[in-house]
């Protein structure tokens, strides 16, 4: 079985904004190490990731640089134990 999550929408624009999924994941759908993934930004200027930590959380979050307010989707899988 394999756990896909998906975001898709807009963080500040502070070099190291950040948002947190009001939704934590249930123990049994959560990683056993932290996954992440990088996010694609509409301006293509920034990098951003897409974290998922094994206590359920999950946050986006700009990294460094001069940060972006543009639009962004990103996704990542991971198997389910």
């Amino acid at each position: 079985m394999m756990m896909f999550v998906r975001y898709s929408g807009n963080i500040g624009n502070g070099s190291w904004d950040a948002v947190q999924c009001e939704y934590v994941l249930p123990a049994e759908l959560r990683p056993p190490v932290e996954v992440n993934a990088m996010v694609c930004v509409s301006n293509g200027q920034t990098s951003r990731m897409l974290v998922v930590n094994p206590n359920g959380t999950i946050r986006c979050a700009n990294m460094g640089a001069a940060g972006s307010n543009q639009g962004c989707v990103g996704s990542l899988c991971y198997p389910i134990p």
